[in-house]
């Protein structure tokens, strides 16, 4: 079933918080979200898409020197980061977040709202907020793309 984006989803794409190009031939574009707990849980979903949970973080993301510490974690680690203070709690929140982006975007069975995006175009938004080291810039993605994640999951 193919739904629409809501207009909350569409005015923060608008505005550049995700996503800038459109692609043309994605399917299942709407309002459904899978959470990193469920990614975390279901590692059999990922099958439907092109990701594995033991890839790591570095491999999908291009993480600055000040948190190349992550960059040996795999997928599946980092639906499990907790976050905190500082740089370094902000990316962790961020790296959760981003990883269940990415499995959303790149499953056909969820009608995620940034599916007209490339999950490539989610992982440059990642890698462009990581780079600048502002914490509260950091923490927006987090949040626009955390929003977004629990909009409902339709996998079983």
């Amino acid at each position: 079933m193919r739904h629409r984006i809501t207009a909350g989803l569409a005015a923060a794409v608008m505005a550049g918080s995700v996503a800038l190009a459109p692609v043309a031939t994605a399917q299942n574009i709407g309002t459904e979200g899978c959470t990193p707990g469920y990614w975390k849980n279901h590692t059999e979903s990922w099958v439907g898409t092109v990701y594995r949970p033991n890839r790591q973080l570095e491999n999908v993301f291009d993480l600055p020197p000040t948190l190349a510490e992550y960059g040996d974690l795999t997928l599946l680690q980092a639906l499990s980061l907790r976050g905190g203070s500082g740089l370094d709690g902000a990316a962790e929140i961020l790296l959760r977040a981003a990883t269940a982006a990415v499995l959303n975007a790149a499953h056909e069975g969820v009608a995620y709202p940034y599916r007209r995006f490339t999950q490539f175009m989610i992982i440059t938004k990642v890698n462009s907020a990581l780079a600048s080291g502002d914490r509260s810039q950091i923490l927006s993605l987090a949040e626009t793309l955390d929003e977004a994640n629990n909009l409902g999951c339709p996998l079983s």
